[in-house]
């Protein structure tokens, strides 16, 4: 079943990051709890969302709270249209009386710049996984995403700390060459300690499904499989310590 009272679909939807819903009835007052709902997409004058347990009219009036990153944005909305999926029922509403308007929200005036770099990463992120894909792939290609992002911000924040520790010694270590990165193939590599945890090796590392394909891990081309990316830090950590120790 399908209820419209309006069509959103000419208006342009905007790739946010972090976007989390919050919605309530209207009428249940400010002291009721809001209920998470599962974002679908947003634009500047409305958004859908997903939700298992409401149960909306058409017209009817919502009182709803969206969070854009650190920013939040909250007031009444109105249910403008209804489509029954197959285990929810996923509503698009029109903003009527919000605080503040997503403009105002992405306005430069009230982001820093380290929070536009943030922002941008997070935008551009957001619209490669809502790419068409079916959940096995978003699953796979978020992991894909992190593991770049990881392993790239764990070398250049090391890099710098090393780097102004060196400085003050007269001495200089080489990182950036341990470390690369390919794009076509969605892999990284590192060192790391050998299984005889004596000698260095370089392994490359890329997220794969389980045979389940419910679940990412993280796999070497030597055979050696971690469950998450924080394994796969924590490792490239004790084997970066080990270098830098042995340096000293």
């Amino acid at each position: 079943m399908t209820n419209q009272q309006s069509n959103r679909r000419n208006e342009k939807r905007l790739h946010l990051p972090d976007v989390q819903i919050k919605v309530r009835k209207l009428s249940l007052g400010v002291h009721s709890s809001l209920v998470d709902c599962l974002p679908v997409d947003v634009s500047q004058n409305g958004l859908a969302f997903l939700s298992d347990e409401l149960d909306f009219d058409l017209l009817q009036k919502i009182y709803i709270e969206l969070s854009v990153g650190h920013r939040k944005i909250e007031g009444k909305a109105l249910i403008c249209h209804i489509v029954e999926k197959e285990d929810s029922i996923q509503y698009g509403v029109l903003f009527i009386d919000v605080s503040p308007t997503v403009e105002e929200t992405l306005s430069l005036e009230s982001l820093s710049s380290a929070r536009v770099k943030e922002f941008s990463a997070s935008i551009a992120e957001s619209m490669v996984l809502s790419l068409p894909q079916n959940k096995s792939q978003k699953r796979l290609r978020k992991a894909q995403v992190h593991l770049f992002d990881g392993v790239e911000a764990f070398k250049t924040r090391l890099n710098e700390l090393v780097s102004n520790e060196a400085a003050t010694k007269g001495s200089s270590h080489q990182l950036d060459s341990l470390f690369e990165f390919d794009v076509a193939a969605m892999a990284v590599t590192v060192p790391m300690k050998d299984a005889d945890g004596v000698s260095l090796i370089r392994c490359t590392i890329t997220p794969v499904l389980n045979k389940g394909h419910k679940k990412v891990q993280f796999e070497t081309d030597i055979g050696r499989t971690f469950s998450n990316l924080f394994d796969v830090l924590q490792e490239i950590s004790d084997t970066l310590q080990w270098i830098l120790s042995e340096q000293v």
